[in-house]
Parts: structure tokens; C-alpha cells; sequence
């Protein structure tokens, strides 16, 4: 018996393409025949063309033809429902009862309704709406990540009030104070859903009350119908992305085709870095404050097809259910999107996409330590996102006592790397902003557009060279992310401004001992 092709779907939606060719292949043709499910995708009385179709639950997609038609086979017991998906219309789905099947697909609504109310996240079994009812785990997911935050994280209001961890007024940079007008552009990405133009202000985030106080949250994101007609990074957050909310019942955008509980719309939009980029990429009072979209797009990452959401939104693998009890059906969980936005915690996405490494050797005029930084398999620069994030590259000096050794040559940190390092040995990786008198870190309100970005580009190998005295016995070497600039942490009280990425002792040769 020689295999040359059939359909066969398996219990995990795995689809093998085999044909028979021997005695009994006829009988297998019209086994399969008997298992085949065909239909139309109609609006109407009118075909649907290039329909995405499926059977719910499984991998493999078919499209219809021009006269809307298509054909699925099915030798699992599970295949038991057929869903038809295209952009501009709400999923259909049909239970498979007979041979030929006819899905209805309806046209989304034409125009967005400003008056909708806004749906709360949290889950509150007295309001049967709420997202957290239904999709408690991608709820206990967003909740840990920054869009969570947007509004009410402690760092961010404490610039944009001018306070401290505890509170305190007049403490730190303060942009509603400095620069008042930089209002309404936090409060298009940090809270979309808030209420602004002439009739409502600027958006002062101190005023957000209610759903627009919970930041960038489900309902928002998945009303996102397209993007509108601005630049990207000059028309920002909320006033470049399209919205369709509707005037009854509800509607909801995401990348699943195959959810048809007749208010669900396939966008393939939700896997495109495009979606990101709003909030992700903006030039503020003339300066270059967000710029991880632009450097996506420059990236090897993009080159090979990967977007925002292939690193941020990576299955976890925990999850194999987004409704259980609700609705939902077992789905393989590599297709369900992680709304924590990092693949475990932001230190252990620094650690897979920075390595260093250290040697130490002994020359004429001492001990050389070489010491590469490398940023591998990520889609931006290293550090990105909020411009004041920096990283920076630390090498100490150790005696034979245990005591510190200066260095003799080699590079050494700059006073903005904070007093407790500046001047230790090392390497500062940062988008340094300066006034227009040349002080620097300053924040954006306050800066020259001119920058010097020391960043790492992915794919860069940057090598930094050192040289101790014949006394050194150890190396400390350490490389530091931080949140913000270390002064400004100071003084307003921040805790954990620090992740340690690598922190290892390098011992000098023998010969040098």
C-alpha cells in the first residue's frame, strides 16, 4: 500500500494530508467523502469570498472560493463545529447536523457609538458584563503588568505630580507643574478610555475616575477596530486608534476566528506590531521620548517576521481555557496570548536578551579585563520604552585583602550614573536627554531634541576594556538596569529602582597574582 495523501484530523487539531493508492483506496474516498462537511459563507443572498473557516477549536484554516463555498473533513468526533471569520463582519458558527451547511456572516456596525459605556474590568458577580467574571486568568494576568498601572502607578504619578513615594508635594521632577500641556498627551496612552476635548480639559489624570481609572484595560483594547488616519509618533495613544463600540449588546475585536458567540469580531491587526505603536512610539515637544516601534522596525526581528507581540504576548502554556465554565472550549495553549505582556517577569526578559562575558589578562602595564555586552534575540534597543530607563556596566577592582583597586585605564561613569558609581569603571547604556545649557539627565518637557543614545542595538557586541594595576586579584563585574535615574529615585524615595542582570567575581591569572 503506498501513502500519497488524505485528511486526517487529529485530536490535538493536527491535520495530515494522505491519499491511498491501493485495493481499498475507493472505500477510504468514500469513508472520507462521508466525513467531508461542505457550505456557504454567505452576507445575505451574497457570497462571501476569502472567509476564513474552520472547525472551532483546531489549527488548520480553509478559505472560500469566490462563490463563498468550502469543504472540511473531519475523522474526529470533536469536529462538530464549523465558524466562518472575515474582516468588517461579526464570526458565525454552525453546529455540523448536516452535510451542507450555510453561515451567515453580519456586517459590523458602520459607525462608533461615544455614548457606550465603558466595561470594568474587575470581576463583580452583580454586574454580569464585567470582563473579570468570564476571563478570570487573563484577568489575574493583565493585573500584574503595566497597562494595569498606567494611570495609578506610583513612579508615574509621582513625576506627573511632582511627589514622592510617600506622597510628599514639591519633590522631583514634576511635569504638571513645569509643563501642564504634556496633560493630554499622557492621558491618550496612559488612560484611553477618559473623557477629553473641549467640554472635559486636557485629561488631567489626577481626575480619572471610574473605568478610565483602571488605565489600559480589556474592554479599550479589544474596541480597537483599525488605526486612524495620524502618523504614528506624532498622532498619539488613543487619537490614532480606531474604536467600534456599539449602541446595543457588544462587540469585541481580538485574533481568534473562531469565536462565535455573535459578538466577536477577527482582526488580524491584534498580531501586527501596528497595534502597539500609538503608545509605543512618540515625539513629545520635539523630542524622541518613545521609540521601541521604530526600533522594531529597523530590528532583525521584523526582518524575520516577528512582531511585538511574539515576545510580550507569548503563551505561557499555563492557560488552555479563556472562559472555563463560561463557555469557553479546551484549546491548544500555545494559541492564547499572555496579557502579562512579559514571558515570566521583566528581569528574566532582560536576562534572555543580555549576556556578558569576562576575561582578564595579564599585560605590561598590568591586569586588561575585556568585557563584552551583547543584546541577542530581541526586537529594540536595550533599554526601551520611557526614555530615562538606562543600563549600566560596572567593573570593580578587588586586592588580595578584599579592598577596592582603581583603575589606571579604560572608560568610567559619568555623575549621571548616580554619585554612589560615578567614576567607578564601566560603561553607561542610555538615551541621555540634556537641556539647552547641557545639563543633564533631564526630563522630557525640559530637553534639547539632540540626544546621545549609547543604547544596545540588537545584535551589538560592545566590547569595553579596562586596565588594573598589577594589585588587582578580582574583577567584580555588574550589569545594572534601572527605572529611572538614580538621583531622581533617590529623592523622591523610590524602592527596587534596580534590577542586577549579571553580577560575577573574575579572577586575574595566575601570573598576575
Amino acid at each position: 500500500m503506498v501513502l500519497v495523501g488524505a485528511l486526517i484530523c487529529g485530536p490535538a487539531g493536527m491535520m495530515l494530508l494522505l491519499r491511498m493508492s491501493s485495493p481499498s483506496s475507493a472505500a477510504f474516498e468514500e469513508k472520507t467523502a462521508q466525513n467531508s462537511v461542505t457550505g456557504l459563507v454567505k452576507e445575505g443572498e451574497f457570497p462571501v469570498a476569502d472567509a476564513r473557516v474552520r472547525f472551532k477549536g483546531r489549527s488548520e484554516v480553509a478559505f472560500t472560493d469566490r462563490e463563498g463555498r468550502f469543504r472540511l473533513v473531519a475523522t474526529d468526533a470533536e469536529c462538530t463545529r464549523v465558524t466562518a471569520a472575515k474582516e468588517g463582519y461579526l464570526i458565525a458558527g454552525q453546529s455540523v447536523s448536516a452535510d451542507s451547511l450555510k453561515l451567515l456572516l453580519r456586517r459590523l456596525p458602520s459607525e462608533d457609538n461615544q455614548d457606550y459605556q465603558w466595561v470594568d474590568p474587575g470581576p463583580d458577580q452583580s454586574r454580569a458584563g464585567n470582563c473579570g467574571n468570564c476571563h478570570a486568568s487573563i484577568y489575574d494576568e493583565w493585573q500584574t503588568s503595566g497597562h494595569a498601572r498606567s494611570v495609578n502607578g506610583k513612579r508615574f504619578r509621582n513625576l506627573y505630580e511632582g511627589t514622592d513615594w510617600n506622597g510628599k508635594r514639591g519633590i522631583g521632577w514634576n511635569l504638571q507643574v513645569e509643563n501642564p500641556l504634556g496633560a493630554g498627551v499622557c492621558a491618550s496612552c496612559h488612560a484611553p478610555t477618559m473623557a477629553v476635548g473641549p467640554e472635559h480639559g486636557l485629561g488631567d489624570l489626577r481626575e480619572a475616575r471610574g473605568v478610565a481609572a483602571e488605565g489600559v484595560h480589556c474592554d479599550y483594547c479589544h474596541k480597537v477596530s483599525g488605526l486612524g488616519n495620524g502618523t504614528i509618533g506624532q498622532t498619539h495613544g488613543s487619537f490614532n486608534l480606531d474604536l467600534l463600540r456599539p449602541r446595543e449588546g457588544q462587540l469585541f475585536f481580538g485574533p481568534l476566528d473562531d469565536v462565535d458567540r455573535g459578538e466577536d469580531a477577527f482582526s488580524p491587526l491584534y498580531k501586527d506590531s501596528r497595534y502597539c505603536a500609538s503608545c509605543h512610539e512618540g515625539v513629545i515637544f520635539g523630542v524622541h521620548v518613545y521609540s521601541t516601534f521604530s526600533e522594531w522596525q529597523a530590528s532583525p526581528a521584523k526582518r524575520e517576521g516577528k512582531q511585538c507581540q511574539t515576545c510580550h504576548m507569548k503563551p505561557t502554556g499555563a492557560m488552555t481555557n479563556i472562559a472555563p465554565g463560561n463557555g469557553g472550549i479546551e484549546r491548544d495553549p500555545q494559541t492564547l496570548a499572555n496579557h502579562s505582556f512579559f514571558a515570566g517577569s521583566k528581569k528574566e526578559m532582560l536576562k534572555q536578551c543580555l549576556h556578558v562575558s569576562s576575561t582578564l589578562r595579564q599585560i605590561v602595564t598590568g591586569i586588561r579585563a575585556e568585557i563584552e555586552v551583547r543584546a541577542d534575540e530581541v526586537g529594540h534597543y536595550v533599554p526601551t520604552g520611557f526614555v530615562d530607563r538606562h543600563l549600566v556596566l560596572v567593573a570593580d577592582g578587588i586586592d588580595k585583602d578584599g579592598k577596592p583597586v582603581s583603575a589606571i585605564g579604560g572608560p568610567v561613569l559619568p555623575l549621571a550614573a548616580g554619585k554612589a558609581l560615578a567614576g567607578h569603571s564601566g560603561r553607561l547604556y542610555a538615551k541621555l536627554l540634556k537641556d539647552f545649557d547641557g545639563n543633564s539627565p533631564v526630563p522630557f518637557w525640559r530637553a534639547d531634541p539632540e540626544s546621545l543614545d549609547s543604547r544596545l542595538k540588537p545584535g551589538d557586541r560592545d566590547i569595553v576594556r579596562i586596565t588594573f594595576p598589577q594589585a588587582v586579584r578580582k574583577v567584580r563585574v555588574r550589569l545594572i538596569y534601572r527605572r529611572f535615574w538614580q538621583d531622581q529615585a533617590e529623592i523622591k524615595k523610590w524602592p527596587d529602582n534596580e534590577i542586577i542582570v549579571f553580577d560575577q567575581l573574575v579572577e586575574t591569572p595566575a601570573k598576575g597574582r
